[in-house]
């Protein structure tokens, strides 16, 4: 199977995602929190492969082909702290309104309000 990624935009063999393309999936800034998930895999192996991360309504998401419990405590708490953490650049960051909602410190959002919870 093949697929198109919005940062890779050439088709390439689908495998599931490997860190460095889970890395180039979203902004430096979540690195972190990518490296995070990968490195609890590398630590207890199994077959689950990660099969998409992307930003999607401001917060980190990663989806496996299979239920594992330990890994997926381990997405669900990435990606709540995504929303915390400028995608950007990795600093301490907020929600922000502007038509594509992203979670970016003052730095990077560029006049965009921050969204109240």
């Amino acid at each position: 199977m093949k697929i198109a990624s919005p940062r890779y935009p050439t088709y390439v063999i689908y495998e599931g995602y490997d860190r460095a393309l889970a890395l180039e999936s979203v902004g430096q800034g979540w690195a972190p929190l990518i490296n995070e998930v990968f490195d609890y895999m590398e630590k207890n192996p199994s077959p689950t492969k990660v099969i998409q991360v992307k930003e999607k309504f401001g917060g980190l998401r990663v989806y496996t082909d299979v239920m594992d419990d330990g890994l997926d405590t381990i997405i669900r708490s990435v990606g709540k702290r995504s929303f915390e953490v400028c995608e950007d650049c990795g600093q301490p960051g907020a929600l922000r309104e502007g038509g594509w909602y992203r979670t970016l410190c003052d730095t990077h959002a560029n006049g965009k309000k921050k969204i109240k919870e």
